[in-house]
């Protein structure tokens, strides 16, 4: 016999389930809930602890909540009424055993703001219940910000933070995820730009300046820049005369300012996942790319990720070798799985294998010696 509390764990999980069919007005009440009705022991004592809370908490008993419908049996010569089905008449019965009748008004009242205010969101709200009521608090502020970019078309001449919606400054910023779902459905399909994630860039928002960072790596390249080291926006960096015979990208900024000199070669800052910019410096597809990274997760997959733009591009010091040469400098570190299909077949057994041992080795502790001895090996002659 099922108790009240396995009724409860039952049926509450089909909460979000019930709310899509309710706002799509699909008739599923009354709903009879399958349960096992077989009542255990063989004396009234053993019945009793079945049968008596199963009705206290009945709607016959609470005014509101599961219905129990009664059937007539007779056990060991005696007459015992036995459920023989239990069943929810209506949504608010079920609401009110679950205890979720607020939840489900706020959902209610989501619903309500996002179609008063874009009708054309009805199919989405009716589908999307989990996420009005997790955004329960801010839909007002999301309207807001939805209506600006719906009255006015890209580009805008605002950053992201000073655009006049009376909303906090990190409104959008923090939020940024929900508002894309919401404005890919809002806006005409030519203002907005799909092959970008950033929120600026898919917008047309206007965007912080991104510096390429560039070292000269031979003297006779200076007269190009006029100095050892500058820092350029992407446009003024694409529009550099020059093409030099190889560039090094390099994750960390120490090993970028101590990387040795090399014949017509030159060095880019490449921190973090922003070596992705080099998408936007035409001249780079000219050269010998080599990137170097920690020998880690996301190093792995900021090379793939640039292998996508520059298919040709090689890595320096992520290989087995480097690996095991600094192999007591290494730590422990946390890998989430990710396809990575630009490695080559060497690297991503390198990078299976930091995952099985999940150990990382940061590019900064290999040694100085090390760095010089693979560009002479790599570079003698030229």
């Amino acid at each position: 016999m099922i108790t009240p509390n396995e009724l409860f764990v039952k049926v509450e999980r089909s909460f979000y389930k019930v709310v899509c069919s309710e706002l799509k007005g699909e008739k599923i009440f009354p709903w009879i809930i399958p349960t096992n009705k077989q009542i255990t022991g063989s004396n009234y004592s053993d019945w009793k602890k079945d049968i008596v809370p199963l009705h206290q908490r009945s709607k016959a008993a609470k005014g509101k909540g599961y219905t129990v419908e009664w059937r007539s049996k007779i056990i060991n010569g005696t007459k015992q009424s036995i459920p023989a089905k239990i069943y929810f008449e209506t949504v608010g019965d079920y609401l009110h055993f679950i205890e979720r009748d607020k939840d489900f008004n706020k959902i209610k009242e989501a619903q309500e703001v996002l179609v008063t205010a874009f009708p054309v969101l009805k199919d989405w709200t009716e589908s999307n219940p989990r996420l009005l009521l997790s955004a329960h608090e801010i839909w007002r502020d999301i309207v807001k910000v939805c209506q600006y970019f719906q009255a006015k078309p890209p580009p805008h001449p605002f950053y992201i933070r000073e655009i006049p919606i009376e909303v906090h400054s990190k409104f959008i910023e923090q939020n940024s995820t929900l508002l894309k779902k919401i404005l890919d459905i809002l806006l005409p399909s030519n203002w907005i730009n799909f092959e970008e994630t950033d929120f600026a860039s898919r917008y047309g928002l206007k965007k912080v300046n991104v510096y390429a960072q560039i070292r000269i790596l031979d003297d006779d390249l200076k007269p190009v820049l006029g100095y050892d080291e500058v820092g350029l926006t992407l446009d003024d960096a694409a529009w550099l005369q020059w093409i030099p015979k190889n560039v090094f990208i390099i994750e960390n900024q120490i090993c970028y300012l101590t990387f040795p000199k090399v014949k017509n070669s030159v060095a880019i800052f490449g921190e973090g996942f922003k070596s992705s910019i080099m998408k936007h410096i035409p001249w780079l597809s000219k050269t010998n790319i080599y990137c170097w990274f920690d020998l880690d997760s996301a190093g792995f997959e900021m090379l793939d990720l640039i292998r996508q733009h520059y298919p040709k591009a090689k890595s320096f010091l992520m290989d087995e070798s480097a690996f095991e040469k600094h192999s007591n400098f290494t730590v422990e570190n946390n890998y989430r799985r990710k396809e990575l299909p630009h490695l080559l077949s060497d690297e991503l057994l390198l990078y299976k294998h930091l995952q099985k041992s999940s150990k990382r080795l940061e590019q900064e502790r290999i040694s100085q010696q090390y760095v010089l001895e693979q560009i002479e090996i790599i570079f003698a002659g030229s």
